[in-house]
């Protein structure tokens, strides 16, 4: 089962990045060892592949450092929570080439109860980049506070059984959208890929 992390825990697109630039080096070192020479045009090839190692360093140190906290947060005693409800919100993202790309991100509404005066109140989960709540086989979950006690870190989900059991929502075909079933599998695709060029580059003679 897809393992459940916010928006700034997730890695999404950096094993691609880091494929991408060992393809892209590898085949410069080929180049300079076959030419025995490093001109001008491998020197602004190897530049060309510096912006997207550090977009990938980057993702995979914030990733880290919200994890990290994530793990600190969870040794504080967990209130317990139900999902109620959540939140989809639209983003326009402008691409290079000026496109406009629609990304979507959800937050859960979680109805947290107090240990001491069960009395409940609402709190909003960080965004997640995907549904999560399609995969949950129950609303109850997991609510930890940091040392601040305003930031709130949810953990103890309960996944479906079967990816055909029914979701803790009924969402309608309207807000639901096209179902993006292969969306993962072209990621793999592109990721085996980039791993076979990379081995073609360095067995070939």
């Amino acid at each position: 089962m897809r393992k459940i992390r916010t928006k700034q825990e997730s890695m999404d697109g950096a094993a691609t990045l880091i494929l991408f630039c060992g393809v892209w080096y590898s085949s410069i070192l080929q180049d300079i060892l076959c030419s025995k020479s490093l001109g001008p045009s491998m020197l602004l090839f190897a530049a060309a592949g510096i912006m997207p190692s550090i977009i990938a360093v980057q993702k995979i140190q914030k990733a880290f450092y919200y994890r990290k906290l994530h793990r600190q947060a969870m040794n504080r005693s967990p209130e317990k929570g139900r999902i109620i409800s959540y939140e989809r919100q639209m983003q326009r993202k402008v691409t290079a080439k000026g496109r406009v790309h629609e990304e979507y991100e959800y937050r859960l509404v979680i109805e947290v109860y107090d240990n001491i005066s069960y009395a409940p109140r609402q709190i909003l989960s960080e965004p997640y980049s995907w549904p999560v709540y399609e995969v949950l086989g129950s609303p109850e979950v997991d609510v930890y506070t940091d040392d601040s006690g305003w930031h709130y870190v949810i953990d103890g989900f309960r996944y479906k059984n079967h990816r055909s059991d029914d979701g803790i929502f009924q969402q309608s075909a309207w807000e639901k959208g096209p179902e993006k079933k292969f969306s993962r599998v072209i990621i793999i695709v592109e990721n085996i890929v980039l791993i076979c060029m990379l081995i073609y580059i360095w067995v070939r003679k």
